[in-house]
């Protein structure tokens, strides 16, 4: 029998999960960091009027939700700060999730599913200044606009110093948006389960809270374009109607019926995923009104001017909010179209795969 002196064991393939969540103020402070900012101190209320042309059903559903509380705004520099997946912060020895900085949706502040997770495996190590701006699901294109985005603007050209960014880059909106802030440093794309220990990391606060843009970030969001000027005509004209045809959820059951209605009053079909980021910008800038589904690409409703009219479908199981706020907070004539039924209204995440059946003279 071959026996193994300790030297020649091989080592632990996998680290301890972390023990418990904290602000990243105070996980930043605590290992010598700073915060500048609002800090810990920072928070406001955000409150989101209630659309006037919904049903009385649709405006108690969204009533809960119209007030909410703001976070604080800083940027924190974390030594020996760990990310872990798609921006989760760590502290230095891995025992602190910066549950702020790393969202785990519909989770309480003390819960993340990292707390259970034990298969971290031991980090890389990077030199230098490195920035995180990535997010939770900020590989799809509205987490990715509304949270990901503004992180990376508030830092400013420089990224707050930084050599190396991680950030959501592999879509072609996300490498023009780089390239418009004039980012010039190394982009690491965050992998699902990938660990990185920075020599100094960066990490700017969250742009509001899960779903709940404030005014500053749409401020910001907006400013960030507009280095990009109007130009040609708009790809939509004045009424567009976006499609989720080739997506594979989410779809309208009846769009043959629906299309038949709006064609003839004068709108254009558009497919975003067709368009250039550029275009879908100056899409939603230019149109008055706007036709979907419930989807990522009503999040181009920042670009809109105020008094935009915005029709939204859902189906009863899944009536998500996220661009009612949005819209509320441009000014935007919103007006939500919930599917015909019994059962009571709901936001259960696994039926937003569902098709919906859009109520055509609603």
């Amino acid at each position: 029998v071959n026996t193994l002196t300790p030297r020649m064991l091989p080592a632990e393939p996998y680290l301890p999960p972390p023990v418990t969540c904290e602000r990243l103020a105070v996980l930043g402070t605590r290992a010598g960091g700073t915060v500048e900012g609002r800090g810990a101190d920072g928070v406001s209320r955000v409150e989101y009027a209630l659309p006037v042309h919904a049903t009385e059903e649709v405006r108690e559903f969204f009533r809960p939700s119209a007030t909410v509380e703001s976070g604080p705004d800083f940027v924190a520099r974390l030594p020996g700060g760990r990310v872990f997946g798609s921006g989760n912060v760590l502290s230095a020895d891995g025992r602190a999730i910066a549950r702020d900085v790393s969202w785990d949706f519909g989770k309480a502040f003390e819960e993340h599913w990292l707390l259970s997770y034990k298969k971290i495996r031991r980090p890389v190590s990077l030199g230098g200044t490195v920035a995180v701006v990535a997010t939770t699901l900020g590989a799809g294109y509205s987490h990715w606009l509304l949270e990901e985005w503004p992180r990376l603007l508030a830092l400013g050209p420089s990224g707050g110093g930084a050599e190396k960014m991680i950030a959501h880059a592999k879509q072609s909106y996300a490498r023009a948006a780089l390239a418009l802030h004039g980012w010039q440093g190394e982009v690491i794309e965050p992998g699902r389960y990938a660990h990185y220990v920075c020599e100094q990391l960066v990490v700017p606060s969250m742009p509001g809270s899960e779903g709940r843009p404030t005014p500053e970030v749409v401020a910001r969001v907006r400013a960030g374009v507009a280095p990009w000027p109007e130009a040609g005509a708009s790809p939509g004209g004045e009424r567009i109607y976006v499609t989720r045809e080739r997506a594979r959820r989410r779809r309208v059951a009846n769009e043959a019926e629906l299309w038949a209605q709006l064609e003839r009053r004068g709108f254009v079909k558009l497919r975003l995923e067709e368009l250039a980021w550029r275009e879908q910008i100056h899409a939603f800038r230019r149109a008055k009104v706007v036709v979907a589904p419930h989807g990522a690409g009503l999040a181009n409703l920042v670009f809109c001017e105020a008094g935009t009219r915005v029709v939204e479908f859902f189906n009863r199981a899944y009536v998500n909010g996220n661009f009612w706020r949005l819209a509320a907070l441009r000014g935007l004539d919103y007006r939500p179209i919930v599917a015909v039924g019994a059962e009571p209204l709901a936001q259960i995440a696994a039926q937003g795969r569902e098709d919906i059946v859009v109520d055509v003279s609603a």
